[in-house]
């Protein structure tokens, strides 16, 4: 019995003494370290994303891709944060570039591994930066801030960032993953080139080269830069083996098993690029009937259709051409050759985002075909100002006015280039079914598809989108418009891993207040009505003294009576206006002012509220289930 009351004192003892408010803060912190160092040793990975857009969390494609990392992956972020302190801005960014890359290691912990470096000025660490070849931006006094990422391999592969730019941060996955999985691979990609177009050679044809005045295209050259580029003769049997992409654009008249041939290759997987045209302006500039080109029956079978003969015209993306002569009529919209602006392209797609304007001419479109298994995802669109014209218009020297004055717009937007993916079949199914028996390399019947369609060509023809210079004896390109860039970036999207076909741009970490925007806005509303009548009823009592005091009479400087009374009360309410004036601007900013200030209080005072308020329901609680067992 009294061993028995003992323990119910040391219990209670017990008890008491880890009720002591200095015991309960010390088994706090300890509990806090505790949680701390197991997370951060065995939860590194674990991640809440709860952003609305989902910004911290990685594509399956990006997962799946980094899972495969087999070797040894070393990334250097050099980050000046003790010099972006000062800018909030960067430093922001900054640290979601570092989440990002922090996501990805964590990933494939065991193979890519992440540094963080703050290159402070004058250290090795900056002299490593800039030997990596980062870019930093100069400061006023005289350091500069880096924010750019190496990265290398056991394989002597390697890869850089120069510079984090806050304008790719919904490419920011897409950037990251696309340096990743290029370290294995140094050699050049392989393009095969089918065409009509005299690329090679530019507008002279091979006769110029063999005059020795040829000029190739821009694009062709950059292509060649980019690219191992395979040039695919018109009449070609089969296409050249290890192509990584198909690119063609304004083809020949192509037989039957030429279109059988590609329709494998694009069923097979193999990446393809088409450029089609209902009217080649390219071509032949001077022709006088359309230069159109056609793939058949494959386009359907993809999974669209491109009107024949037809023609886009669009006032709200007319060019300005020059057209002769002086005066207004010398220059006028012409709305066949369409200047795109960024509103009228895709921006989450990594090919079309990229890109702040397009130059097309003659362009048809493309439809969805009625029966399509396959997706079709814009990437460049027209407005809804534009109407289809018959291709003949748009030959010898159409008259813009006309065209202008013969727009019916239907108030609908015409697909101009379109992505496609998915399931499609093929467009020669008896061939199909004849040669897919047990040989070496059998037909397909259908298979995945990847594409990009566009409805013109004469995107790479240099007149439409560089000014050509020569200076000392060199050609100087000042691109225009930005047909190379969207070219190039297809090319170089279309080419990479599957991965990097499934990455779409993000949202952006910078989201505005839209429901105080919008209280502001309503505020000002309120007030500017108000604001716009006092300022014209001063402006106009402004007037009226200004025509009193004019009237007076010619050769003295002294008014009439009546009129300097009348002046005197003009100016009376000249004063009178103003103030109320200024009272109404005072009442739009007090209004805003305590808006923010609302919002202060919200974010100081309410979280802290919220937070004693559930300690004392806990406090309650807790004394009264006490109370509950004394009863």
């Amino acid at each position: 019995m009294a061993e028995d009351k003992k323990q119910e004192q040391q219990s209670m003892a017990a008890k008491g003494f880890m009720k002591r408010p200095g015991i309960q803060i010390l088994m706090g912190a300890l509990l806090f370290l505790s949680v701390t160092v197991i997370a951060d040793r065995y939860m590194r990975g674990v991640r809440l994303d709860l952003t609305d857009e989902g910004l911290y969390t990685l594509s399956s494609g990006t997962i799946k891709a980094l899972k495969q990392f087999d070797e040894p992956v070393t990334l250097n972020f050099y980050f000046s944060k003790s010099l972006a302190a000062p800018y909030p801005q960067v430093l922001t960014y900054g640290k979601r570039v570092e989440d990002m890359l922090r996501a990805l290691a964590a990933q494939n912990p065991s193979n890519i591994h992440l540094s963080v470096i703050d290159p402070e000025p004058f250290s090795e660490a900056e002299d490593d930066a800039v030997a990596a070849g980062l870019k930093g931006i100069p400061l006023g006094d005289g350091s500069t801030l880096y924010m750019g990422l190496t990265a290398s391999n056991s394989t002597d592969g390697t890869g850089a960032i120069p510079f984090f730019s806050e304008e790719r941060e919904k490419f920011l996955e897409y950037d990251l993953v696309k340096m990743l999985v290029g370290l294995d691979r140094t050699d050049l990609k392989t393009l095969g080139l089918l065409t009509q177009l005299p690329m090679p050679y530019g507008p002279g044809g091979p006769q110029a080269m063999m005059q020795g005045q040829a000029q190739p295209y821009v694009l062709y050259e950059q292509l060649g830069e980019a690219f191992d580029l395979v040039d695919i003769d018109p009449d070609f049997e089969a296409l050249p083996e290890g192509l990584d992409v198909l690119m063609i654009v304004h083809p020949p008249e192509l037989t039957e098993d030429q279109l059988f041939a590609i329709d494998q290759y694009v069923l097979k997987g193999g990446r393809t690029l088409v450029f089609l045209d209902p009217h080649s302006e390219a071509m032949n500039p001077r022709a006088m009937a359309p230069s159109a080109s056609t793939l058949g029956p494959l386009l359907p079978a993809w999974g669209v259709t491109m009107p024949e003969g037809k023609v886009v015209g669009d006032a709200s993306l007319a060019q300005r051409v020059q057209m002769g002569g002086y005066g207004p009529d010398a220059v006028k919209d012409y709305i066949f050759w369409l200047a795109v602006t960024d509103n009228f392209l895709t921006t989450d797609d990594p090919v079309s985002g990229s890109v702040n304007s397009l130059n097309l001419a003659s362009s048809g479109v493309l439809e969805p075909a009625p029966e399509a298994t396959t997706s079709v995802q814009p990437l460049m669109t027209t407005s809804s100002v534009a109407m289809l014209y018959d291709a003949t218009r748009a030959v010898g020297m159409p008259d813009p006015d006309s065209l202008i004055r013969d727009l019916e717009p239907a108030g609908q937007s015409y697909i101009l280039s379109a992505r496609i993916t998915g399931r499609a079949s093929t467009a020669f199914p008896e061939r199909a079914a004849a040669e897919g028996g047990p040989v070496k390399d059998p037909a397909l019947k259908e298979g995945d598809v990847n594409l990009v369609v566009t409805a013109d060509s004469d995107l790479f023809d240099d007149r439409f989108w560089v000014q050509l210079q020569q200076f000392l004896g060199q050609r100087i390109v000042v691109p225009l418009a930005g047909n190379g860039s969207f070219v190039l970036n297809m090319a170089d999207h279309i080419s990479g891993s599957d991965a990097l076909l499934d990455l779409r741009g993000r949202g952006i970490s910078k989201r505005p207040f839209e429901v105080v925007d919008d209280i502001r806005r309503e505020a000002e509303a309120k007030y500017l009505a108000e604001e716009q009548r006092l300022e014209n009823e001063l402006q106009a009592t402004e007037d009226r003294i200004a025509q009193l005091e004019a009237q007076k009479p010619e050769g003295t400087t002294v008014l009439s009576g009546d009129q300097e009374a009348e002046i005197s009360r003009f100016r009376t309410q000249l004063l009178e206006t103003r103030k109320a004036l200024r009272e109404v601007q005072r009442s739009l900013r007090s209004e805003i002012d305590s808006l923010g200030n609302w919002l202060a209080a919200i974010n100081i005072v309410l979280m802290p509220l919220m937070i004693i308020a559930f300690a004392l329901i806990r406090v309650l609680l807790r004394r009264r289930r006490q109370d509950n067992k004394l009863a």
